[in-house]
């Protein structure tokens, strides 16, 4: 695991696209490296990652701290967690072409075309909150934790939702959404929350998604 701080001043004016070129320069060791890490940005200029190799010095590189994560996990454990996650699934047009779909604004869309007036809709981090419980428990086996419940509580905290927008080359515009939460969880399989922590979760892990950090709560 590494906290990465890069260059402020680069990063002041840098947006999503910029960073994860930054952030491949540090790992990519060769032309043909594919990707063999996860990243999260903490703030402006620093980042935790995890990666099979320790990073590269570069230019962008300010201050470099790396140890070794390996964490040990046993199955009842109770853990605090926190992810950023795309909150998208994979769906096809009429045409049969796969379209990614944002939850959020699918649910959205959803209570529009149901008549709901646009003032009466529930705000997006309220529509995050639902979409992004559900979106955590259809993966809480493969990721070897079950989220804690209440009668009116999911074990889960939906810190925020927002989009960001770039133009990357040919193919144009990219729309990615994110959703920050954290939360509580038992470990039920140590070995699938292992490949959990080390792969990342989801999508568009390339753009800072997908880091899974836990602590024993």
């Amino acid at each position: 695991m590494s906290k990465i701080i890069l260059d402020p001043v680069l990063m002041k004016r840098a947006g999503v696209y910029e960073e994860h070129r930054a952030l491949w320069k540090i790992f990519s060791d060769s032309p043909d490296r594919e990707r063999d890490f996860i990243y999260r940005k903490m703030d402006r200029a620093s980042f935790l990652a995890v990666s099979s190799r320790e990073p590269v010095e570069t230019k962008f590189l300010r201050n470099l701290q790396v140890k070794e994560y390996n964490p040990l996990l046993e199955a009842g454990e109770r853990l605090h967690f926190s992810l950023r996650f795309n909150p998208i699934v994979k769906r096809r047009d009429e045409n049969g072409r796969q379209q990614r779909i944002d939850l959020v604004q699918d649910f959205r869309k959803q209570k529009i075309n149901e008549g709901v007036p646009l003032e009466n809709l529930p705000r997006r981090l309220e529509i995050a909150e639902e979409v992004g419980a559900e979106w955590i428990m259809k993966r809480s086996e493969s990721l070897g934790f079950e989220l804690e419940q209440g009668d009116n509580w999911s074990g889960l905290m939906v810190e925020s939702y927002s989009q960001e927008r770039f133009q990357k080359g040919k193919a144009g515009k990219i729309v990615l959404s994110c959703i920050d939460v954290r939360g509580f969880a038992t470990v039920t399989d140590a070995e699938n929350l292992k490949q959990a922590l080390f792969n990342g979760v989801g999508c568009a892990k390339g753009f800072g998604f997908g880091l899974l950090l836990v602590r024993r709560a």
